[in-house]
């Protein structure tokens, strides 16, 4: 990862894109019992739709 943002502010575009490829490399870590426990949890507060 290149850029780390440590305070709020700037291009709001480039911390968008820091911020999924943060969650991306995080995502890429877990378990499969871990990604399906995650995926029911966002299923459940709609962030995903089926």
């Amino acid at each position: 990862m290149d850029k780390v943002f440590t305070r709020f502010g700037g291009d709001e575009e480039s911390r968008r894109d820091e911020l999924i490829r943060s969650i991306e490399h995080s995502v890429e870590q877990l378990s499969l019992a871990e990604l399906e426990a995650l995926y029911y949890d966002l299923v459940a507060k709609d962030y995903i739709r089926k």
